[in-house]
């Protein structure tokens, strides 16, 4: 019942009781002005119960409604999704029947790697629709921030399609095109912001699908000749412009988000080598991961057994896991890395801290790369070489990282290492879909 329903009511009975009081003397003969008082109280209080009466009906009828539209939404949602499980039940029948045709054996591949990949979408989905993401925001806001997105995308001029490795291949155009490129990106990196922008725009970027995968290649050493790309993930806002690594992963790790952008850049990765084995290279790709991911078991034991029933594509992919973060996993978690590794994945250690390691017990634990920043390398050579004449005899390569110049590259090449890293041999480039 409606506030001011309430309002005129008490006004009535009130009134009815204080006029009961104040002339009920003067027109019933023989009422006193005790007698005036109880009448004015008798009044009031059958006027109460009367109230009381109303409302009670009014909001029994106003919930029988209410139950009467909620049981004819579910009714609604329930032939819903009757009708949506026998569309999947009719889509799956035909994508069997498919893959069953001796005459679409291409067709066949494409249709599981793809049915496949939907199946490890499904892990990935309660992670990002996890209301802390933002994903249940207010319809109007969602509604401004879609046309302002397709604003921004008529606006923006569209690039001609190509192979994602196009600008990694064609060495020339690279060299080419580097300071404008590279002025580019400059531009188009937002920096200092507040860790609540930050977070902001984290929140978009995974409701929004924006999270864009960066490849920068691995060579060999000294032929410089590309052998692997690191997979690297930037957050885009709206407007196209990133924000990198350095800038969210903190934040987003505090925030319970950091498993989610890590389990999206896996999937990406996955995608990628399908499309590197169609193509026949023999290219590898190595996938940084987070302790929090490491210890989600549930998506892990998840990825395990996608990996096992997609065992062509373990030997491309490298699963890579700081020093200090490797050294704190605990025995469940190594089981599980392990169980990966016995599938054809490897094992990459990174942002190293110390060149003391027991080196044996890693090359057992399925660990083949070490990848060591140039300054660590050579800031002691006595250590340096100890590492190195470790490393020999055991299948663990080295790679060092973050060679910016020729004279850091000339120190490494003095020494016995198998791989090099960093902006001399390419900077992080988005990978083309």
């Amino acid at each position: 019942m409606p506030l001011l329903q309430h309002l005129f009511f008490i006004t009535v009975y009130c009134s009815l009781a204080l006029l009961a009081v104040l002339i009920g003397p003067s027109y019933i003969p023989n009422l006193q002005a005790g007698g005036a008082m109880l009448l004015g109280l008798w009044i009031f209080l059958a006027g109460a119960v009367l109230h009381e009466i109303i409302t009670r009906r009014s909001n029994e009828e106003e919930s029988s409604a209410k139950i009467e539209t909620l049981h004819h939404n579910q009714a609604v949602l329930r032939d819903r999704i009757s009708w949506t499980r026998r569309e999947i039940k009719g889509i799956s029948e035909a994508f069997e029947a498919a893959g069953k045709s001796s005459k679409l054996s291409d067709e066949q591949n494409i249709i599981n790697d793809a049915l496949s990949e939907v199946n490890l979408l499904k892990t990935l989905m309660p992670r990002l629709t996890d209301p802390f993401l933002g994903l249940f925001d207010d319809e109007t806001n969602i509604i401004q921030q879609e046309i302002h997105k397709e604003e921004v995308e008529r606006q923006t001029p569209s690039a001609p399609k190509s192979d994602f490795l196009d600008d990694f291949r064609n060495e020339s155009k690279r060299k080419k095109n580097e300071a404008k490129t590279h002025d580019t990106l400059q531009v188009s990196v937002l920096s200092d912001l507040g860790e609540t922008e930050v977070l902001s725009i984290v929140r978009q970027s995974l409701r929004d699908d924006r999270i864009d995968m960066f490849l920068q290649p691995v060579v060999t050493l000294p032929q410089r000749k590309r052998k692997f790309y690191e997979c690297f993930s930037r957050l885009r806002t709206s407007n196209g412009q990133v924000i990198e690594p350095g800038q969210y992963v903190s934040i987003a790790t505090r925030a319970g988000l950091i498993t989610a952008i890590d389990n999206m850049l896996l999937f990406r990765c996955v995608q990628i080598i399908r499309k590197i084995l169609r193509s026949g290279e023999d290219i590898s790709f190595f996938v940084n991961l987070s302790s929090h991911t490491l210890k989600d078991h549930d998506f892990f034991d998840d990825f395990v057994e996608f990996i096992r029933g997609n065992i062509e594509l373990a030997p491309h992919l490298i699963i890579e896991v700081g020093q200090q973060e490797f050294l704190g996993l605990k025995a469940s978690e190594l089981l599980s890395l392990e169980r990966l590794m016995g599938l054809g994945c490897r094992l990459s250690l990174d942002r190293m801290t110390s060149l003391d390691m027991d080196l044996k017990a890693l090359a057992s634990g399925r660990v083949r790369f070490l990848k060591l920043e140039g300054w660590l390398f050579a800031q002691d050579q006595n250590e340096t070489q100890k590492l190195l004449e470790k490393i020999r005899g055991l299948p663990i390569e080295l790679v060092v990282e973050k060679i910016e110049t020729e004279e850091a590259l000339v120190q490494v090449l003095d020494q016995d290492v198998a791989y090099g890293q960093g902006y001399l041999f390419g900077e992080p480039r988005p990978a083309k879909p």
